[in-house]
């Protein structure tokens, strides 16, 4: 193992003559930032990829090697001195928020920026993360003295004693049959990093920023094409239904990613959302990176529009100065925190502490809702509907509102708590509110992971891959794979491009099916979205849901429905402005989070090495090569979005092999770098082998049929109806017999 310091970044000078006081904060507050990366070696082979990824794949060293930096101590924003560096480092961007234009709540720049939701406690954190980007912006002219020589380094010892580095030796960790609600103490190593919230994604590649601390890549030989520009000319609309499965396919990748990723956004003072495109180049707030759109844009050249608003993702804290890096909100385990919260706070908020319940709404109907969530400001509330007494949800996931689809998923599995609940209770009468909440919390989250890894990867990835990795569900008996050096934390990549890929997979229409004899409805995408108020009508989910296990999601490749590149977050009454383009955004978060080009993601899974356009023949599909030839300048300039969508897909596999791998290997750590994860035989958490066995018969068809009265359904959900997947009735699906959780009282 070797360890390199990023010396491009160390070009300092003038750092041991005396320092002002400003200076020295600085200089206290920082040190030098290590990566810690395993030697790597990849052969090339002239074989294509689908000659050789029968064996690359199982040729490759998984799980895949990544560099790693050190963490802020989360008690920093305590201390006098970082008070100090804020005041006066931050201080000179707040002129931006005081002058910012105000966006309209009607907008999709606000309803963008709404939708990944940035919390009081993670806009703290970035705070201080932006201290040590502008320091080690400011730096370089410090370190050196007029003669070169290098000064003596800040160590780490030095920094521990100012409390500013997380020393996770000191952290006692009790042992306990449920999991925090951060996920700290899962990994007894690492009890406040590996897998945490508010941490920084891990990185699997060094960042490529052109300034090599922040400044999103230029291109390597002139121009980069916008983001827009690639949008237009590779993922333009093309209608190609994949009718092997449905959009549940899709819904329950968005649920999971949301149980696992949560991107903190930069925002204005106080917490404000930032306006960009409504300023002067000259005027806009630093964390804009907008979207410049041409003169000739065949679509917004309609609306008298230039620019796509476009802000950057927080910065994350580290112990020390490097690149910048990007903070994850949630849990990385799959742990039901999209349900409960990634803290006890937002857990709290949500129980009702009897019987061991989540808090409903019960309407005159009889129906049960999620708690409701009353904020005339947050986007998704309208004053129209408040007059109908209709409101938005609240759940342990801020973005839970965004869509039709994701928020009556949150509503099923807030019944199926309550549902395990009232069961356990039946069952064990004698338990306590707090025992009957951690055990179905515990249950509910064992069946997330359960359909994950049973109905979803298997309709992603090739099964003899997931075979090969351990991916699937045993039969019988504990898992014994528990791996504490593994580290299970969301990679930057698989969260600003390779888990993107669903977004490709959704049709423009939506079908609504009252029952099963019934027409269908339709609805188009854009109006789904912050819309969530048709679920107070009687037996609405139930058509969301019908609607949903019956139609196709579009094949996975580089076109997209122009519900996405054009109506994204656009008004339902189109009085409002015209909607965002998703694809554009997509491929803007990449080089916002200093994403390296395609190529350099071939490397650490293996595959051919490609260096330049006619090494991407019987790599990408030939149209698309075709349109990447004509529009970038070299390959290395290729965004990875861009480049994996384009990518022929695996044998047996829905994706390419270069997302196929980076997927791959995300699930791999989350199954073998979690202490907790469900078949783990280790104690106090484990289950017992027949509760296990019980765990095992879950399917997220049953489920949706014990929650709603849908009536019938095929037992695979993501899967078309059809020849061995034949609809049957909810109650010919299998469940599981929860009398193995009675306790036997002595």
């Amino acid at each position: 193992m070797h360890f390199y310091k990023e010396s491009s970044l160390l070009d300092f000078d003038d750092f041991c003559e005396p320092l002002q006081k400003g200076a020295l904060i600085v200089a206290i507050l920082l040190t030098t930032v290590f990566y810690s990366v395993e030697e790597s070696s990849s052969s090339t082979n002239d074989r294509n990829d689908s000659d050789r990824l029968s064996t690359t794949f199982y040729n490759t060293t998984w799980p895949l090697k990544d560099v790693v930096a050190t963490v802020l101590n989360e008690d920093l924003q305590n201390s006098n001195v970082s008070e100090s560096a804020y005041n006066g480092l931050v201080s000179q961007r707040q002129p931006y928020g005081r002058t910012l234009p105000k966006i309209d709540i009607r907008t999709p720049s606000l309803r963008h920026q709404l939708s990944m939701a940035t919390s009081e406690k993670a806009r703290t954190l970035a705070n201080y993360g932006l201290i040590l980007e502008m320091a080690a912006k400011r730096m370089p002219r410090r370190f050196f003295n007029e003669s070169g020589e290098k000064c003596r380094m800040m160590t780490e010892e030095w920094f521990s004693e100012e409390g500013v580095c997380l020393r996770e030796s000191a952290v006692e960790c009790a042992p306990s049959p449920h999991r925090s609600f951060d996920g700290s103490c899962n990994n007894l190593r690492h009890p406040k990093s590996w897998g945490v919230a508010l941490r920084p994604f891990r990185r699997i590649l060094f960042p490529d920023y052109t300034d090599g601390i922040s400044a999103p890549k230029n291109s390597r030989k002139g121009r980069i094409p916008s983001a827009r520009e690639v949008s237009l000319k590779i993922h333009r609309p093309l209608y190609v239904k994949d009718m092997d499965f449905t959009v549940m396919l899709a819904v329950w990748g968005q649920f999971v990613d949301h149980d696992m990723t949560a991107t903190a956004l930069s925002q204005g003072r106080n917490g404000e959302v930032i306006s960009c495109c409504d300023s002067p180049p000259g005027r806009r707030h630093p964390e804009c990176f907008v979207v410049p759109l041409g003169m000739d844009d065949p679509f917004y050249k309609e609306y008298n529009v230039s620019c796509m608003d476009f802000v950057r993702s927080a910065p994350a804290p580290l112990c020390g100065f490097g690149p910048r890096e990007q903070l994850n909100q949630a849990s990385s385990f799959i742990d039901g925190s999209v349900v409960y919260g990634n803290s006890k706070d937002i857990s709290d908020e949500l129980r009702t502490f009897i019987n061991g319940e989540l808090k409903m709404l019960l309407t005159p109907d009889e129906e049960e809702l999620l708690p409701v969530s009353s904020d005339p400001s947050d986007g998704c509330n309208r004053e129209e509907e408040f007059k109908r007494g209709r409101y938005c949800f609240l759940t342990g996931d801020l973005r839970s509102n965004e869509n039709l689809h994701l928020v009556s998923m949150h509503l099923i599995f807030a019944r199926q708590h309550n549902r395990i609940a009232r069961k356990l209770a039946d069952l064990n009468p004698h338990w306590k509110d707090e025992t009957l909440f951690q055990e179905s919390r515990k249950i509910l989250g064992a069946q997330i992971q359960h359909i994950t890894y049973e109905e979803f990867l298997p309709s992603v990835l090739p099964r003899p891959l997931l075979q090969f990795l351990n991916l699937t569900a045993a039969s019988d008996g504990y898992f014994r794979g528990y791996n504490s050096t593994v580290n299970p934390s969301i990679a930057n990549v698989f969260a600003a491009a390779a888990f993107r890929f669903g977004h490709s997979l959704l049709p423009g229409l939506m079908k609504l099916i009252s029952n099963d004899t019934s027409s269908e409805e339709y609805f188009e995408l854009h109006k789904m979205l912050f819309n969530p108020f048709g679920l107070y009508d009687v037996h609405f989910l139930e058509k969301v849901v019908r609607g949903a296990l019956n139609t196709s999601v579009e094949r996975n490749d580089v076109y997209f429905s122009r519900e996405v590149t054009e109506k994204l977050f656009q008004e339902n009454d189109k009085k409002g402005p015209c909607g965002l383009d998703l694809v554009s955004l997509n491929i803007q978060r990449g080089r916002d989070h200093g994403l390296p080009g395609y190529p350099e993601w071939r490397v650490p899974c293996g595959l051919t090495k490609i260096q330049d356009f006619a090494d991407l023949e019987g790599v990408f599909d030939p149209e698309s090569l075709k349109n990447i030839r004509n529009l970038y300048r070299t390959v290395s300039d290729i965004d990875l979005f861009t480049g994996g969508l384009a990518e022929i897909p695996v044998e047996g596999g829905m994706l390419g092999p270069t997302f196929t791998c980076l997927i791959a290997d995300q699930f791999l750590r989350l199954k073998v770098g979690d202490r907790y994860w469900y078949e783990n035989g280790e104690a106090p958490q484990a289950f017992t082998q027949d509760q296990l066995k019980e765990l095992r018969k879950t399917t997220l068809a049953r489920i949706i049929c014990d929650n709603t009265d849908i009536g019938h359904s095929q037992p695979m959900v993501m899967r078309r109806a059809g020849l061995g997947n034949e609809r049957k009735a909810c109650t010919d699906l299998p469940f599981p017999d929860f009398d193995k959780w009675k306790e036997r009282r002595r």
